[in-house]
């Protein structure tokens, strides 16, 4: 790889936008094998090669999709008649995870979601709370008030957010401008989990307020109480419940013990083993 299109590819990563590599791997000209492209999400490519507008054109329909789905595999791209292998490596944005306050639970959320691949944001109104000494892990820790910060925080449906601030009264006026952003988009845009610690009773008036303030909204990405029933107690266990049902939402699943998809389990017979 040349040091331009490492460069690019960096650049594309380090600032948040999808990209393509592609590899040829097997061509009939043996000159070709090795030489690689970059797909960008909007269809423009950098190709040092200079290969022919119609070749570019192949690979723009052939890995587009690709980027969409986020695959990455080897293909077999049919170009004037001849069979072009090409590995194609998907490196698209991480999903953003915004953890808004920078408590004793959003240190172990921070770090965990890191290792689950997040791009982590920490977000806090406190300059002694908002460092990266106490934030280690996290990508991006901002000092800025709630409402200011979700005014102008980019959302998408990729966007994954936690609103654990010190006062439930910062939670809710954090939602309220994240509801505001959220009625201005399309559903299939907006940000699939909204999570907010509190107690059953409390969010239950806080959602009675949100239904007369925003009836555009099925409140369906809302998750509150946060986390799943695990019995958590500590940060740590707190915020392993909370990025289970992070997980969860993220990859469409049941969240159920795997136990439970062997419907016979109860009926196994296991042998104990002999004592001597």
């Amino acid at each position: 790889m040349s040091e331009e299109l490492f460069k690019r590819l960096t650049k594309a990563v380090n600032e948040h936008n999808d990209a393509v590599l592609i590899t040829i791997t097997n061509h009939p000209e043996i000159s070709f094998i090795g030489a690689k492209i970059i797909l960008y999400k909007d269809g423009t490519l950098y190709d040092e090669s200079k290969m022919p507008q119609d070749f570019q054109q192949k690979i723009i329909e052939n890995c587009l999709p690709l980027l969409e789905q986020k695959k990455t595999k080897t293909i077999d791209v049919v170009y004037r008649n001849t069979h072009i292998e090409c590995y194609v490596e998907i490196f698209p944005v991480p999903p953003h995870l915004i953890v808004a306050g920078a408590g004793h639970v959003s240190e172990p959320v921070a770090e965990v979601g890191k290792m689950l691949g997040f791009y982590v944001t920490v977000i806090d109104d406190r300059k002694e709370f908002a460092n990266t000494k106490k934030f280690p892990y996290a990508d991006e820790v901002v000092c800025s008030s709630y409402i200011d910060f979700f005014r102008n925080v980019p959302i998408t449906s990729e966007t994954y957010i936690l609103l654990l601030t010190r006062g439930h009264k910062f939670d809710v006026v954090s939602l309220q401008e994240l509801l505001k952003r959220e009625e201005m988009l399309d559903v299939e845009e907006r940000t699939v989990y909204i999570g907010m610690i509190g107690s059953r009773r409390r969010i239950s008036g806080v959602f009675e307020q949100l239904k007369d303030e925003f009836t555009d909204h099925n409140f369906i990405n809302i998750y509150s109480p946060v986390g799943l029933d695990v019995g958590a107690q500590t940060p740590v266990e707190i915020a392993i419940s909370i990025l289970a049902e992070i997980l969860k939402v993220k990859n469409q699943a049941s969240g159920s013990s795997l136990k439970e998809k062997i419907s016979s389990y109860s009926k196994l017979i296991f042998r104990e083993r002999s004592r001597k």
